[in-house]
């Protein structure tokens, strides 16, 4: 067995990510609940590897929560926060006035979306955490982040960005007569 010691790989400093403005990607996102049924939406980013920033590669959740007591808009939502919907959609440029007809919709829409995220600590249950406080548009918009592990959603060495443009390919109807 060989391996080579790569200082990129290694781990900086805790498991905490300190407070501060930090460019991420969506990985994925989806609706779940808490073991005591609390259901929430699970954001699951990831600090651009492609952005001069420390933490690159680390793992940033932000949860959009069900409101106990929802407005006509939440309702809208799923009983999910509008608001922070509303702001999340802008941050990662869904196009205005577009529709969903569920959760489940929005959350697909979202994989590969940047944004930026401004991360503070709170402290629950005796445990500090850091939280996404705010959500906005990304200083960096031409995203080249580059996925990396076994376990990733890409094993795709293209940039997250162009995998955005190619939602957009428009297969070509081939003569069945091809000589390969």
């Amino acid at each position: 067995m060989a391996f080579t010691v790569d200082h990129s790989q290694a781990s900086e400093g805790t498991d905490l990510l300190p407070e501060g403005d930090y460019e991420v990607i969506i990985k994925y996102a989806s609706e779940n609940a808490t073991k005591g049924g609390t259901m929430y939406i699970n954001v699951v980013c990831v600090l651009r590897n492609d952005v001069d920033q420390k933490f690159k590669n680390k793992y940033l959740w932000y949860s959009i929560w069900q409101k106990k007591a929802p407005t006509p808009a939440d309702l809208n939502c799923g009983g999910y926060s509008s608001k922070q919907i509303q702001n999340l959609s802008k941050a990662v440029g869904l196009p205005d006035g577009k529709k969903y007809e569920t959760i489940a919709d929005w959350c697909n829409d979202l994989k590969n979306h940047i944004f930026r995220a401004t991360v503070e600590h709170e402290e629950y249950k005796g445990q500090t955490n850091a939280r996404v406080k705010w959500v906005n548009e990304s200083k960096f918009p031409d995203c080249r982040h580059i996925w990396k592990g076994a376990d990733d959603i890409t094993k795709d060495p293209e940039p997250a960005a162009a995998q955005q443009h190619n939602e957009k390919f428009e297969e070509i109807p081939t003569d069945d007569d091809l000589p390969f």
